[in-house]
């Protein structure tokens, strides 16, 4: 008898049990679903209903919340002790003990593993220990102030499964969610079945809805947003991701289903090659200037919709590190006009220069805005090359390895990131700092830009906090906005097509969890 089953028993209670499938149809088939996967939904929609975290941001406060920890507490600098949960289980039956998850945090962040959730590594390397039965001290080997975000993207799964069966891991993931991996058909969907062994059945600080409501999860991969629209028109699915304001529109007034929006830590940007493998013609910062002068950026976020022009750089105004003294890029074909024809002036090849603008299929309206993106560049005079590839042709082109494959290359990477931190740091880590050739697994292994100035900079201000850290990444911003590294080119809302009968709750990283969903009275 499951856990919950024999506490209604025992309290004479009749507990309704899950029933129906909840069908998601998703934009993008998962990467993996490795443990380290829950850091970032689009890479792996809906996981966390199988993998859990330690704590996690609660969708309506943006507050840090238990989840596998019922407590945590700074040590010093560089490390954060946590208490975990008593009684939990994983999917496979064996126990989650401190031991467990130091294995699982160790396994996710170390170099070694080369996991994509390095993107959000912080300035050192993160180890974890148990320091009692359930009791997990996790440090860095530098000083960390973002410690405990890192923990909120930290998955936790079954350590047996890690250490005896590591290359099933990344396929079948064993965690200890309301809801157990059931299937994986590529190319089609995965699923999950309610876990009756959960322990927030019971628990009363326990996340979202407590009572289990479908018996199935369905994940359904239609890149095409048609497709993912009709499915719920048709009843063939509940939740429908990123359908477009036209989809919106035309849900209003409609029987069946109806579109919610909101706001979210996404943003589309241009990642423009500046680093040591690019064309000799990109290291000119006139011709980088005349590409970002060259677009018209409420043109692009009008084409997108759902989306805002950014203020010269990748975040919101909430963010600490934001800097209030800069503005989006102007609109001015004619500056980019005279900045090439300096340029060509002094012996810069602009017109050997060629940029590929690439994107990747599984990005909303990414075909548009790339053809639109080569309109503006052709009108003053730069040739491009418009591509939009499946990821797994883009992804290994986006990385430092990439780069030198096909050095020396021009190319604009239109690409969705998000930013769930509520801070710089972690975005100029990742975007900006200087790539390692020999370390293709790092934190900056996508970034296109290097200055060792800015790298030196960088990682003192990693290592602050409060008003000296905000004003540190604020400085850094600024003079990031006047090397033209990167183009911010909208800064995006999302929405969902949900069937009637049912209210979804989100925050700003839009994390897909069935606890969250509820039945509408």
């Amino acid at each position: 008898m499951s856990v919950l089953a024999l506490v209604a028993a025992q309290a004479g209670l009749a507990q309704a049990a899950p029933e129906g499938t909840f069908t998601v149809a998703v934009h993008q088939e998962p990467q993996d679903l490795a443990a380290q996967g829950v850091y970032k939904e689009i890479n792996a929609p809906g996981l966390r209903n199988v993998l859990e975290t330690l704590i996690a941001t609660d969708p309506e406060t943006g507050e840090y919340i238990p989840v596998l920890a019922t407590a945590w507490e700074r040590v010093d600098d560089r490390t954060v002790r946590l208490t975990l949960r008593e009684g939990v289980t994983f999917h496979d039956g064996t126990e989650m003990t401190a031991e467990a998850v130091a294995t699982n945090i160790s396994f996710i962040w170390s170099p070694d593993s080369a996991f994509t959730i390095q993107e959000y590594a912080g300035p050192g390397v993160i180890t974890a220990r148990a320091t009692g039965p359930l009791q997990v001290e996790v440090s860095s080997t530098e000083p960390d102030p973002m410690m405990e975000f890192r923990l909120t993207l930290t998955g936790i799964a079954s350590a047996r499964q890690i250490e005896e069966n590591p290359a099933e891991h990344f396929g079948t993931p064993i965690g200890t969610g309301p809801y157990r991996f059931e299937e994986w058909a590529r190319g089609q969907y995965w699923t999950a079945s309610a876990n009756p062994d959960w322990w927030g059945l019971t628990a009363e600080d326990a996340y979202g809805e407590t009572t289990q409501q479908f018996e199935t999860l369905r994940f359904v991969f239609r890149p095409e947003g048609s497709a993912r629209n009709a499915m719920v028109r048709t009843g063939e699915a509940d939740l429908a991701t990123n359908p477009s304001p036209e989809d919106c529109a035309a849900a209003e007034g409609n029987d069946g289903y109806s579109c919610i929006t909101g706001p979210s830590d996404a943003y589309l940007y241009g990642r423009l090659d500046q680093s040591l493998h690019a064309h000799p013609a990109l290291q000119d910062m006139r011709v980088r200037k005349a590409i970002f002068h060259a677009l018209d950026y409420e043109g692009i976020a009008d084409l997108i919709g759902l989306a805002s022009v950014p203020q010269g750089q990748l975040g919101t105004p909430d963010m600490l590190g934001f800097n209030d003294s800069l503005s989006q890029y102007e609109y001015n074909p004619d500056l980019s006009r005279q900045l090439l024809d300096e340029a060509r002036a002094d012996g810069v090849d602009v017109d050997g220069l060629v940029v590929e603008v690439v994107g990747r299929n599984t990005t909303p309206r990414v075909g548009s805005v790339t053809e639109v993106i080569g309109f503006f560049l052709e009108q003053v005079g730069i040739n491009t090359q418009i591509n939009v590839q499946l990821p797994d042709v883009f992804n290994p082109r986006v990385r430092i390895k990439g780069y030198a494959e096909e050095a020396p290359r021009a190319m604009m990477q239109v690409h969705v990131k998000q930013n769930a931190s509520g801070e710089f740091g972690t975005n100029l880590l990742g975007n900006y700092a200087c790539p390692d050739i020999d370390d293709p697994s790092g934190a900056s292994r996508s970034s296109v830009h290097c200055n060792p100035e800015f790298d030196e900079k960088l990682a003192k201000a990693l290592t602050l906090s409060g008003e000296e850290r905000d004003a540190a990444l604020q400085e850094l911003v600024g003079f990031l906005h006047g090397q033209y590294p990167i183009l911010p080119l909208a800064l995006l809302d999302k929405g969902y097509l949900i069937g009637d009968g049912y209210d979804f709750t989100f925050g700003v990283d839009h994390r897909f969890l069935a606890v969250n969903v509820t039945r509408a009275d």
